[in-house]
């Protein structure tokens, strides 16, 4: 185990407090670092207890990590549910400006990593800072909002033993939702015309559930933001990689890390890698140990490490 030190450390944005935790290596100042951002959900700057062991791989080979609660989660003020994409970029680029000022890091070498709605806002950041040191997206998917929520839906389901028919009407089910989205249904009428109905059904709750306004919000707010995957990895020419697990049921693996790929191509990127491991589910682990799959940690963390001049 590496000896680190860690900080914790709150910055503004946007009227809210978002608190975090700096880990630094065993090393001599300033460090190379990466912003760790989670998935989807009201998790904590531990992504509960599925970061540790990836900031671990990272402090080993020298780079210090940060990651903050989401709005509401933990320490931060705020309500996660009220940002989309695009909100949780912005934090996200918030919080790469203050460790850039951070005298400990060192700001040219500072990079950032990204799970699954996290791999999304690693396209997002990337896209936008053309000279980030390296950006790293994990399970980021090649397709929208949309598309991944009836891909999810499909395929969350069938692994669950859920037959065609049930499948079906689930996934009529997510296209009247995401219609209601793009029309600003308000909650009232979404319930009564859509809610109501799929709550009796035995197959409500195994992808998506919609129990009150603040949540039919918070979908309404992606749904409508209508971002574009493939639009933002063509604007992307800093150092990128992305790792895809092939057994995923959330992200369709193959055909992200083709379209990844192609994108990246097409942009003009002279540092890119894609990578699938083809026995790997969404958070690239083992589909039978559970455990990360092998070679996953010391992927990220070297590939890193040596962007990072390490």
């Amino acid at each position: 185990m590496v000896d680190t030190t860690r900080v914790d450390i709150t910055y503004s944005w946007s009227g809210l407090d978002l608190a975090g935790t700096l880990h630094l290596p065993d090393a001599d100042p300033p460090h190379p670092a990466v912003l760790l951002m989670q998935g989807s959900g009201p998790t904590d700057r531990d992504s509960d207890g599925y970061f540790p062991p990836i900031r671990q791989a990272f402090l080993s080979r020298g780079l210090a990590t940060y990651a903050f609660d989401k709005p509401g989660v933990g320490r931060s003020t705020g309500d996660w549910r009220d940002y989309a994409l695009e909100g949780r970029a912005d934090q996200s680029v918030a919080a790469l400006d203050m460790l850039t000022g951070h005298p400990l890091l060192d700001a040219a070498r500072i990079g950032i990593w990204g799970h699954s709605q996290g791999g999304w806002l690693a396209q997002i950041i990337a896209g936008r800072i053309p000279d980030l040191p390296f950006a790293i997206a994990s399970s980021g998917p090649s397709i929208d909002i949309e598309q991944q929520d009836l891909y999810g839906c499909e395929h969350t389901m069938r692994a669950g033993g859920h037959d065609d028919a049930e499948v079906g009407e689930a996934l009529g089910f997510l296209d009247a939702v995401h219609a209601a989205a793009r029309r600003g249904d308000p909650y009232r009428i979404v319930e009564t015309e859509i809610l109501a109905t799929a709550r009796q059904a035995r197959w409500y709750g195994s992808y998506l559930t919609i129990d009150d306004p603040e949540s039919w919000a918070m979908v309404t707010r992606f749904v409508t933001e209508e971002f574009e995957p493939i639009e933002a990895l063509t604007r992307i020419r800093c150092p990128y990689l992305a790792v895809y697990g092939g057994g995923d049921t959330l992200v369709p693996a193959w055909r992200s890390a083709e379209e990844t790929g192609r994108a990246l191509a097409e942009a003009g990127n002279t540092d890119a890698t894609v990578v699938v491991f083809p026995n790997a589910d969404h958070r690239i682990r083992d589909v039978v140990m559970g455990e990360f799959a092998t070679g996953y940690l010391d992927l990220v963390a070297d590939w890193a490490a040596k962007r990072a001049g390490l």
